[in-house]
């Protein structure tokens, strides 16, 4: 019984693959650092004793998703520029010039890898987008979550009152001996007032909600004095916003940053393989400059209320970084010198 051997296209095996490996390797170093440094920032809060264990689950989701979306915007370009300036190292780029390649002919023989780094940032930042333009999911998902442990807590003692912190809602649920479980929010987030409710469904930007079994204690002013309201159902609107909502759609969200992600990778591993860029310092340098470019245009584009053209600079920049830092690279003095 004959066995059939694959070959790997010396264009895949020279570049692609490599490219792969040291993506994926940097991809789960930046997640990983990144998804540390934020349930650092959660830790304290989460530790507060009364917020329930259960609701480091969700906020736990939320930080790998930005993990993620972070990682998968940078590793492709850094692993295309290890990659790349490895090549170089060996004498192999310069072998394969010689017969006849070019610079944009290996990048292209790597198109797999290309495609494969878009839809792994697209998809990444597909997930973190549904949060980000629509903050009050999360928010529900601790009020659900801190209501169940809530009532699980006066299920263990009954004859104990009980309280489950939502940190995110700034609401408590409290649970007293005999009586439903009511969620009771702060003044801060409503301007003043204090409000306690049987349930409460928030809307996506976390400015209205409805509530049923609700009792509104509204602050004293010039013309009248504290007043209590009690209905059945109202709806509540004006409420200071959680987060402020992203200004991207979600697809459209995922579309730009894997089109960043390709970019900067695309042209990290064109510009250190044109300009014959070796070694692992100058290798990062160019590799990370167009997502760091990239990202921090996109930080303060969504800060803002920006129009959706103003987005269009962030690819761009993911392609420009690389180049210019390549070319930067190449007027080192100690580039001269070994150019001469």
């Amino acid at each position: 019984m004959s066995r059939s051997i694959v070959s790997i296209p010396p264009g895949l095996r020279l570049l692609a693959l490599p490219t792969l490996r040291d993506a994926s390797l940097v991809a789960a170093l930046v997640a990983s650092v990144s998804l540390l440094a934020g349930l650092v920032r959660l830790m304290p809060l989460l530790l507060a004793p009364s917020v329930p264990a259960r609701l480091g689950l969700p906020f736990a989701r939320a930080a790998l998703a930005v993990s993620l979306e972070v990682a998968f915007v940078v590793a492709p370009a850094l692993g295309a520029a290890l990659a790349a300036a490895r090549l170089v190292d060996r004498g192999e780029a310069r072998a394969v010039f010689a017969l006849g390649a070019s610079p944009r002919s290996l990048v292209a023989s790597a198109l797999p890898v290309w495609l494969l780094a878009f839809a792994l940032s697209g998809l990444a930042s597909l997930a973190w987008g549904l949060e980000a333009e629509a903050p009050g999911r999360l928010a529900a998902r601790l009020l659900v979550d801190g209501r169940a442990a809530c009532v699980d807590f006066a299920a263990r003692d009954p004859r104990s009152p009980h309280a489950a912190t939502v940190p995110l809602a700034d609401a408590t649920w409290i649970c007293l001996p005999g009586e439903p479980p009511r969620l009771v929010m702060s003044p801060s987030l409503l301007g003043g007032s204090a409000l306690a409710a049987r349930s409460i469904e928030l809307s996506a930007d976390t400015t209205s909600l409805v509530a049923d079994d609700l009792v509104l204690a509204l602050p004293s002013n010039e013309t009248t004095g504290p007043m209590t309201v009690r209905v059945g159902r109202a709806s509540v609107r004006g409420l200071l916003p959680l987060g402020r909502p992203s200004n991207l759609r979600a697809p459209v969200r995922a579309c730009l940053l894997g089109s960043t992600a390709l970019s900067s990778a695309l042209f990290a591993s064109l510009s250190v393989l044109a300009f014959g860029l070796g070694g692992r310092a100058l290798a990062l340098f160019v590799g990370l400059s167009g997502p760091a470019l990239a990202l921090l245009v996109f930080s303060a584009l969504e800060r803002e209320k920006s129009p959706l053209s103003a987005y269009l600079i962030v690819p761009a920049l993911g392609s420009l970084g690389p180049l210019l830092a390549a070319r930067f690279a190449w007027h080192l003095p100690s580039r001269r010198s070994l150019r001469a």
